[in-house]
């Protein structure tokens, strides 16, 4: 198996050599953060108190009070907690609250499973297209509609897999969608630079660049749409 000489880029997990985002090393920080207990014990490092926003409106300066694009606290919100529209500086991830720890070679039933269990409701696998959206919608609280694209594992090139979520901002017919991409800024395009106005068919093909061991090679991961996840307001915890 091929090993990489340099780290991936995530959208969705923490990397092994994230300090900041890990649990064991976030206590070596110069900027000491609080902790979090979740079930189990384990501690999660956060760094600034969690802002929940009730609105989806796209609005990336004032979403979650600035801090997704805030140079103090971007860097500790990825695409689970954009998606969800809460800012827990955390870096959060999927069932962390309830216990549940995504490691190892990452399926996306399993992402499905630990959104579930944070409250996220499942709405429909990829086989549902966007338009479906609609027919359900009148049945939901008062929420906004997320997607969520899973890269699976390629170990091969020594890829674990990765999981990316993406957040609707409009009313039916659901055509305007946006994302915050691991560490970056928040955009309202896909991986190409295309506006999202469906996430199902969206690009979310990354170039991660030549970091195999002796080799030039470019390694190329894609996101493939898994499931329609709905966000109901108040009724989600994530850490």
């Amino acid at each position: 198996m091929l090993r990489a000489s340099r780290s991936y880029t995530f959208s969705g997990r923490v990397a092994d050599d994230d300090a900041q985002h890990s649990i064991a090393y976030a206590a070596q920080q110069i900027i000491a953060p609080s902790y979090v207990t979740v079930p189990g014990g384990q501690q999660i490092p956060q760094y600034s108190p969690t802002v929940v926003d009730p609105s989806n409106i796209y609005s990336p300066p004032t979403n979650c009070s600035g801090n997704f694009m805030s140079y103090r606290f971007q860097r500790n919100n990825n695409c689970y907690n954009y998606a969800c529209n809460i800012a827990t500086n955390s870096f959060a991830q999927p069932g962390r609250r309830c216990g549940v720890f995504l490691t190892g070679v990452l399926q996306g039933p399993e992402v499905l499973a630990a959104a579930s269990l944070d409250g996220l409701i499942v709405i429909g696998e990829s086989t549902m297209p966007r338009s479906g959206l609609q027919g359900v919608a009148p049945a939901l609280p008062p929420g906004h509609f997320v997607a969520l694209v899973i890269s699976p594992a390629d170990l091969s090139v020594s890829w674990p897999g990765d999981f990316h979520w993406v957040r609707c901002d409009s009313a039916p017919p659901f055509d305007s969608w946006s994302q915050k991409n691991g560490t970056d800024q928040v955009t309202n395009f896909d991986f190409a630079g295309a506006a999202i106005a469906d996430p199902s068919q969206s690009n979310w093909t990354v170039n991660q660049g030549p970091l195999l061991a002796n080799s030039i090679s470019e390694v190329v991961v894609s996101y493939q749409f898994f499931a329609w996840l709905y966000v109901p307001y108040g009724r989600v915890d994530i850490i």
